[in-house]
């Protein structure tokens, strides 16, 4: 079982607080230097906009500043990492967005229109707005009402529940590796029943969603880590022996400057890729990576 060294960890610490957004610097200093959770929460209130939504580029796949419902559902990942009250006001204003979008469209569109008017994934380019419930971000989104159920418009509960269960149900094949994802963050606020049955449905097709063949990490795929970030994940006993494996793969492929880097690319914008996005994805996944280390006890540190 391998484990990243003290020297290893330095380097990626270092290389986070040399090239890493604030916020994701933030972030590390939040899970291993006893940094403030008022400090990561300022740093993302600068992605918010008027609206209560997020841009600015917080996903780094999408670099419109104007908002959207996968963006702020992004946020709203930091913003549960360190526990964020509801009487905050990112979260007030934040859920109030997701009322709002919801609201008008009926559901929360996973691409926007504005999003083609600045630099962009390939994947993130609009065509056109789905009619139905959509899990990639829905789902997930669903799960902050529950995580905040101060702030919840109670009449519409019954109805995203119905969207949740529904898709849930209906489904014939395994879940997409993005919709699993939204799926285990709702799974982590519903109450049961609801947890149960998600839960079940996904441990069923746990190792049909993940990559399970460690040749294939290196391309964009469901690795098992990401499905289970922690031994208390619920889909950790399925994976227990892939995940193993991911371990000593993600300390065998540090860089060596310290970081993580995307195993994904742009076809598109390739100036905006490597000058810009990139580098912020690096700085994100090497703080996702050390978390997830830590949390496996796969850090040889001291100093944490």
């Amino acid at each position: 079982m391998k484990r990243l060294s003290q020297e290893q960890f330095e380097r990626a610490v270092n290389f986070i607080f040399t090239n890493a957004r604030p916020l994701d610097r933030r972030v590390l200093e939040y899970h291993f230097f006893n940094g403030e959770k008022s400090a990561v929460l300022n740093e993302l209130m600068k992605y918010q906009n008027k609206d209560g939504g997020v841009g600015k580029g917080i996903e780094p796949d999408i670099q419109s500043v104007e908002s959207s419902p996968i963006a702020t559902s992004v946020a709203m990942q930091y913003a549960r990492e360190v526990q964020a009250s509801w009487q905050h006001p990112f979260v007030k204003k934040a859920m109030k967005y997701f009322t709002d979008t919801y609201n008008y469209y009926h559901n929360w569109p996973l691409k926007m229109p504005h999003m083609n008017n600045f630099p962009h994934a390939d994947w993130w380019h609009f065509n056109e707005h789905e009619s139905q419930f959509e899990v990639n971000p829905g789902a997930e989104i669903v799960g902050y009402y529950h995580t905040y159920p101060q702030i919840i418009p109670e009449d519409l509960l019954p109805t995203f529940h119905d969207h949740v269960f529904q898709h849930l149900e209906n489904r014939s094949t395994p879940i997409e590796f993005h919709e699993a994802l939204c799926y285990l963050r709702l799974a982590e606020e519903i109450p049961d029943p609801g947890k149960t049955m998600i839960v079940d449905v996904l441990r069923e097709w746990a190792r049909d969603i993940v990559t399970l063949d460690p040749s294939k990490w290196g391309g964009y795929c469901a690795k098992p880590l990401w499905l289970a970030p922690t031994p208390n994940s619920p889909l950790y006993n399925v994976l227990e022996d892939v995940i193993s494996l991911n371990l000593d793969y993600e300390i065998e492929h540090q860089q060596e400057d310290g970081s993580w880097v995307p195993f994904w690319e742009w076809g598109q914008y390739r100036d905006v890729w490597e000058n810009k996005a990139k580098k912020e994805w690096q700085g994100a996944l090497t703080v996702k990576t050390l978390y997830t280390l830590k949390n496996y006890e796969r850090l040889e540190v001291t100093s944490t």
